[in-house]
């Protein structure tokens, strides 16, 4: 069987560059494994060989022999080069020119408003009915997550008790939080790219515990996507620079919505009548 090194394709910039590139050198199985890599690209870096070997309906030395045949010390390298791609293509970029910022920032809100239509109350009302019957909702998320998870405690509060938003980073730094878990409790998991690390791992020790999982996260691969009892996928389409938030504040409104018609309103009265008492708004 022919083998190929990334040198021998130029220029091969990235690991799925350099694959499809060598796709018509390879055997049969080999383009299976290559062509795997190209299309998920995204999910590799959560993805062990076996796990591959399982999909493919191949043995996992298959996968480390395609490695070696393609150019590399194994799969674990294949791996980590395909991370460091990704790492480079879903940084933060640098702001281009500035020739109609505001009007492609617009049009971009407009798309990601027009395809959240797609996600219709299907989808929706089981959220909703599991955010609703939770002892406690554990809201995560982690950076600019983290700032769509106090959000969601905003929007969710008002109408049930024990809600509350919590930074992944935080907890990973403070894993004794996680006591307080409760197997009847939800967890309320807020990612997308650059997947966080402490996302990951917090939500899979709660995962752990029995708490269910619902996840919200962009159109990628999400590492938690194996792991959530529910997902909402929403578009993320923005600026050169920043990514949309938009899509994951409208969903959580909408969700917010929908648990304040499952409860029926009695905990927003005791807590306006609190409001009230505490003087907490001018009018």
């Amino acid at each position: 069987m022919t083998t190929v090194s990334p040198t021998s394709v130029a220029p091969p910039s990235t690991v799925v560059e350099q694959l499809r590139a060598s796709l018509d050198t390879l055997g049969q199985r080999d383009q299976r494994i290559a062509r795997f890599v190209i299309d998920h690209a995204e999910e590799l870096p959560f993805l062990s060989a076996g796990e591959i070997a399982e999909r493919l309906g191949v043995s996992g030395p298959a996968i480390t022999r395609f490695s070696q045949r393609v150019g590399y010390e194994g799969y674990p390298h294949l791996q980590r080069l395909v991370r460091q791609d990704l790492r480079a293509t879903l940084g933060v970029k640098q702001p281009g020119r500035q020739d109609a910022v505001a009007a492609n920032y617009w049009a971009s809100e407009r798309a990601n408003l027009e395809a959240l239509q797609g996600i219709g109350e299907r989808q929706l009302l089981p959220f909703a009915a599991t955010l609703t019957q939770a002892r406690q909702v554990w809201i995560i998320g982690a950076r600019s997550s983290y700032g769509v998870a106090l959000i969601a405690e905003s929007l969710l509060s008002p109408f049930r008790p024990r809600v509350r938003a919590h930074s992944a980073d935080t907890l990973c730094g403070q894993p004794e939080r996680l006591l307080e878990v409760n197997a009847e409790d939800v967890a309320l998991v807020y990612t997308l790219r650059r997947y966080s690390r402490a996302t990951t791992r917090v939500t899979t020790a709660l995962n752990s515990q029995g708490v269910t999982v619902l996840l919200i996260t962009d159109q990628g691969a999400s590492p938690l996507g194996k792991i959530a009892h529910q997902s909402l996928r929403v578009p993320t389409q923005g600026s050169e620079v920043v990514a949309s938030l938009a899509p994951f504040i409208s969903v959580t409104a909408l969700l917010a919505t929908l648990v304040a018609r499952e409860l029926g309103g009695g905990h927003l009265q005791q807590a306006e009548t609190l409001k009230a008492d505490f003087s907490v708004y001018e009018y």
